[in-house]
């Protein structure tokens, strides 16, 4: 069976209400979230979308039944709160089908809110393999959800009862509340990971003792710190034989500024070092720094901010590392018991909206690559991502890996995340690839073909090769904001739309008319998106440099005086 590139564009709803929170938190962290207000109250001109319409298959290779978006919430879905509720603490959401028999197993996905990840995850698992699905909360987000509630002065909701326990006995008691067994923890948030990973390793320590699994085997990674500390990770991977690039933690503006000159850093500029902290998320103040004065500014601005993922831990060490120029690349891996399957290859592209030129972080296009096409040395590539994958002993699930190569065909990672990456990238795979991440890893944790007794089942994992081959050219572009100010006017949707290869497209509900934006620094503060999609590659980006031409003018603003940071 062969797996040509599905249709799967369809109608887009403009927002999921499981995503309305009201944690203004939450839409730092997931790039691709409306404000809680702007979700309940869309302005006039909120969001622009379009969609060419196409359709889906299921996992048999056949029409997709159900018939609605894919990216709606399922309508034959049933959500449950345990019956212990006035027993117990922890109270797990339990999603199954209402149409299928009761599940024996299912998966715990941690944090998920998006409508195009965790809810997809959720809408495939309990579809198209019968499984029951445990959403949990991280204890990051409940706290942050708490806080909120009581702020907004909403009706009080426990929202630490929707985390899980890591210990007994209150672990035994939430366990003994889910009518399946458990056979993987994943997670969407980045924020989450760390928990998602200790709740994995207790899950599975109490079914090796109390033999709760029923013959169902946990499938996880163990815990590892290395997977989230930049630092650590970029040691263990470089002990392990993929070279890494150069670093040194700092503990103050001086000393960073000490070990700059020590990296060869000059006052001329004629050398650039990278300030990052050693645990953050999407380039977050991440400063490439070419003077002593620049290092200091961005030590400090590291040393008086929280650590990502935490409400009270302030940075004490920050990451200098040196400047590696050359292609950004990011590859979409997929394991299974520690087999590695490619799901795609990115070639990013990068610019700054800033009037100097400063600080070229704003994302503004991941382009698919095609194993085999000799322009890219995505066997180097792979290899090398594979490599890091086993140091960091990443057996299962989904992976998010950059690296660049340098002018010298050199490999060096930027950072290994052990989650899905975060555009809306399930589509727009599936057009040009015939199948995504999402569905690859729903496969690896859930097909049991060689003890299936139906024929027509697909293993999709086993299936699908080591690494992926386009049938279509596709990429995704970041649509960046280059002004700061009140919103007057949104021009060149009509024109992008009319694009000959634009399949689909938004723009936030942020950059609304009469809404203070600013410039787009890095994914995070983007202002929307374009999936270009054609069979001919030059045709596409014929396309995105016309795109890239209307970027700087797609707003028109009245100056503000005010600074605002955007959050979606």
């Amino acid at each position: 069976m062969t797996f040509a590139p599905q249709s799967v564009y369809g109608a887009f709803p403009k927002y999921i209400m499981v995503m309305m929170f009201g944690l203004k938190g939450v839409f730092l962290l997931f790039p691709r979230m409306p404000s809680f207000a702007s979700a309940l109250i869309l302005p006039q001109y909120s969001t622009r979308t379009f969609h060419r319409p196409l359709s889906i298959r299921d996992r048999h290779g056949e029409p997709q039944t159900r018939g609605h978006n894919l990216f709606a919430s399922p309508q034959s879905q049933k959500y449950e709160e345990s019956n212990h509720e006035h027993e117990q603490k922890y109270i797990p959401i339990i999603v199954t089908s209402d149409s299928l028999p009761p599940p024996e197993r299912g998966i715990i996905i941690v944090d998920p809110f998006s409508p195009f990840h965790g809810e997809v995850l959720i809408d495939r698992a309990v579809h198209d393999y019968g499984v029951g699905v445990v959403r949990v909360l991280s204890p990051y987000m409940a706290r942050g959800f708490q806080k909120n509630s009581r702020i907004a002065g909403e009706d009080e909701v426990d929202y630490h009862a929707r985390t899980a326990p890591l210990t007994d006995p209150e672990l035994s008691k939430w366990l003994t509340s889910i009518p399946f067994s458990i056979v993987a923890v994943l997670c969407e948030s980045d924020s989450g990971l760390d928990y998602a990973e200790r709740l994995a390793v207790a899950i599975d320590k109490h079914g090796q003792k109390n033999s709760f699994q029923g013959g169902h085997r946990l499938l996880q990674n163990g815990y590892n710190v290395a997977r989230r500390d930049k630092f650590e990770m970029n040691r263990v991977c470089n002990e392990a034989g993929a070279p890494t690039a150069k670093q040194a933690l700092c503990v103050s503006p001086q000393d960073a500024v000490d070990k700059s000159i020590e990296f060869g850093l000059v006052s001329s500029g004629s050398t650039a070092v990278i300030i990052k902290p050693r645990r953050g998320v999407a380039s977050d103040r991440v400063s490439l720094c070419r003077t002593p004065e620049e290092v200091e500014t961005a030590t400090d601005d590291i040393l008086s901010a929280m650590v990502f993922g935490t409400h009270e831990t302030q940075h004490n060490t920050i990451l200098m590392q040196e400047y590696v120029p050359g292609s950004e690349y990011a590859v979409d891996v997929v394991s299974k018991d520690g087999v590695h399957k490619t799901a795609a290859i990115w070639i990013y592209d990068r610019t700054s909206t800033a009037e100097d030129g400063s600080n070229p972080f704003a994302y503004t296009s991941g382009k698919l690559v095609s194993s085999d096409d000799p322009r890219y040395p995505t066997d180097d590539i792979v290899n090398y991502v594979t490599s890091c994958l086993d140091a960091l002993e990443v057996h299962w699930g989904m992976s998010h890996t950059e690296v660049k190569v340098t002018p010298n065909g050199e490999v060096r990672l930027m950072e290994v995340n052990v989650r899905q990456q975060n555009d809306n990238f399930g589509p727009l795979c599936a057009a040009c690839i015939g199948y995504d991440a999402l569905r690859l890893c729903l496969s690896a944790y859930l097909d049991e073909n060689e003890n299936d007794s139906d024929e027509t089942k697909v293993n999709l994992f086993e299936l699908v090769p080591d690494q992926p081959i386009l049938q279509n050219s596709g990429m995704i572009v970041n649509l960046a904001c280059y002004v700061d100010g009140v919103v007057e006017a949104i021009n060149h949707m009509e024109k992008i739309e009319n694009l000959e290869s634009t399949m689909s497209m938004q723009l936030y509900p942020a950059f609304a008319i009469g809404n203070t934006v600013s410039r787009t620094k890095d994914i995070r503060t983007d202002c929307g998106w374009v999936h270009l999609v054609h069979e001919d590659e030059e045709t596409m980006m014929k396309d995105y440099i016309e795109i890239l031409r209307l970027m700087p003018t797609m707003f028109d603003v009245e100056k503000s005086t005010l600074k605002t940071e955007m959050v979606r």
